[in-house]
């Protein structure tokens, strides 16, 4: 009776390896990822640029399969598209798609610097504040959106990186707004079936 069931077992098991039954512990592909190159407003397109590559590294870093920057941007190109106007989710979602990518990641630096107002006597620090959007190519759907104002500090940005009016995002400082902006999607979305859903 014992040797029948491990027979048994070891039958079963021969057929997860042979037909690839995933297990509980099994774990799925990520999903392709594309970044529309970050667009800006009152911001530099070094700063812009910077931002682009700390999200990449962002989902890199969690093992999603990103596509290169080079065919971003030569998708953004074919379509004409303005790197300083503000799209409709059924343009990112066109990107994606012409890109061949599962998941596109829109992403807005919409100002870099002080802010407009704070309370007397108080010291401000520079933010980047950034909006990203992130869009599932098959289902047409948003899956994730959210703005930050990342602060960080003179020394941070650097004094030969900050003109009266102007503040560049150095990559150490865009890898930051980068991750401060994405920390909610890969607590709450990542690998969920919003991601998952074809």
């Amino acid at each position: 009776m014992k040797a029948g069931f491990k027979l048994s077992v070891g039958a079963i098991l021969a057929g997860v390896a042979v037909f690839g039954i995933a297990g509980p512990g099994s774990a799925q592909a990520k999903p392709t990822v594309v970044i529309m190159p970050s667009q800006y407003f009152s911001a530099t397109s070094e700063s812009a640029d910077n931002l682009t590559k700390g999200i990449a590294q962002q989902f890199e870093s969690q093992g999603y399969s990103v596509m290169g920057a080079d065919k971003a941007s030569d998708t953004f190109k074919s379509m004409g598209l303005d790197m300083s106007r503000h799209y409709a989710d059924s343009v990112a979602l066109k990107f994606g798609r012409q890109a061949g990518a599962n998941l596109v990641v829109y992403p807005r630096l919409l100002a870099v610097g002080l802010p407009g107002a704070g309370r007397e006597n108080t010291i401000l620090q520079p933010n980047a504040v950034t909006l990203v959007r992130v869009l599932n190519t098959k289902t047409g759907g948003p899956i994730y959106c959210r703005q930050v104002g990342h602060e960080f500090s003179n020394a941070e940005a650097g004094t030969e990186t900050a003109t009266k009016d102007t503040f560049n995002l150095p990559q150490p400082v865009a890898n930051a707004t980068a991750q401060d902006v994405l920390s909610v999607y890969f607590h709450t979305v990542a690998n969920s079936r919003l991601e998952r859903r074809r």
